[in-house]
């Protein structure tokens, strides 16, 4: 998504799109793709003539379940508030000073990456198989204590009154 800096009015250019991220973007993430990318806001230049965005994005992120390894939606957003002063300095790959455009894709995504989670899971425990032939999921709910523990608890406890 090009901007033309040399046309963006006194009151700033409105976006209001959907934008679709190539593939090499998210190609080593852990991200299966990402969908309904919309971006919402205004670019303008301040009265020092620094380049100012103000924007909105949404999207649907496609990941792997961490616990099921079923491919799931999650819902993301961002806001971008960034001004840059020098522009061919801050965007240098994807400024195009003989044009004059901006590909604001790059800055999208920068900011997209932060949004990215460690891991996701909406599988309910009552879905899963808890246990199989020689082990079992540990969960904070079943905390027995081992029997060669037990004096050792007792001294502890005492040691508390």
């Amino acid at each position: 998504m090009n901007v033309n800096l040399s046309t963006i009015p006194k009151e700033g250019l409105e976006i209001d799109e959907n934008v679709d991220l190539t593939k090499e973007f998210y190609e080593n993430t852990d991200i299966k793709a990402i969908k309904n990318l919309h971006v919402k806001g205004i670019i303008k230049y301040d009265y020092e003539n620094n380049l100012e965005l103000d924007l909105s994005v949404k999207g649907l992120f496609l990941l792997n379940d961490a616990v099921t390894l079923d491919e799931i939606e999650y819902p993301f957003t961002c806001e971008i508030n960034e001004k840059i002063a020098n522009i061919s300095e801050f965007c240098g790959d994807f400024y195009e000073k003989s044009k004059n455009t901006l590909d604001i894709r790059e800055i999208l995504w920068e900011n997209i990456v932060l949004e990215i989670p460690i891991s996701v899971t909406f599988a309910k425990e009552s879905d899963l198989n808890l246990k199989g032939n020689g082990w079992e999921l540990a969960s904070e709910k079943k905390q027995e204590m081992d029997p060669r523990f037990e004096k050792l608890q007792k001294l502890l406890d005492e040691g508390k009154e």
